[in-house]
């Protein structure tokens, strides 16, 4: 392969290029692809708060949980009697509303303690009061996804479900 000068040089200013480019990023700006002639400024990212009560205007930013005013319902996955209504009273004093008696759960025994958040537009906000439900007031019981499993046998304005499981029993 013949390597002339100018051949030398185009491969030296496409990869002197090609770094700049990838040091600098895309910036994906339409008019720099369309050659307009004119830097497009650059997006510039803000710097992070200083303090960590600074709030932000991040959308990803997880809410603040909540218990007051938060409707919820109670099933018994263990062979314990009255267990499910144990938690739902004790859910109520925190501040949790109950939309219905507490019940048993479709499938038993069920090992571990589940809290199911309802997906929806307030998906988000459910799944922040769930997993503080389930830290604060449950023993760490994992958080979910309501499913179609238990969406049908809760009420609309349910926002969290919460199965008890062996694992609470014990506790």
């Amino acid at each position: 392969m013949n390597l002339s000068p100018a051949r030398l040089a185009v491969i030296v200013a496409l990869v002197v290029g090609g770094v700049a480019v990838l040091l600098n990023g895309f910036d994906g700006s339409t008019e720099a692809a369309a050659g307009s002639g004119s830097p497009t400024p650059s997006t510039s990212v803000s710097p992070l708060p200083t303090s960590p009560s600074s709030p932000t205007d991040d959308p990803t930013t997880t809410p603040a949980p909540e218990t007051d005013g938060v409707t919820f319902m109670v099933f018994n996955g263990t062979s314990t009697t009255g267990l499910g209504a144990t938690v739902q009273q004790d859910l109520e004093a925190q501040g949790y509303i109950s939309t219905e008696p507490a019940g048993n759960a479709l499938t038993a025994p069920v090992a571990k303690t589940i809290v199911y958040y309802r997906g929806g537009d307030d998906a988000v906000q459910n799944e922040a009061n769930a997993t503080y439900m389930a830290e604060e007031f449950l023993e760490g019981a994992a958080v979910k996804l309501l499913g179609v499993d238990y969406e049908n046998e809760v009420p609309d304005d349910t926002q969290l479900v919460v199965i008890v499981g062996s694992d609470f029993e014990s506790a």
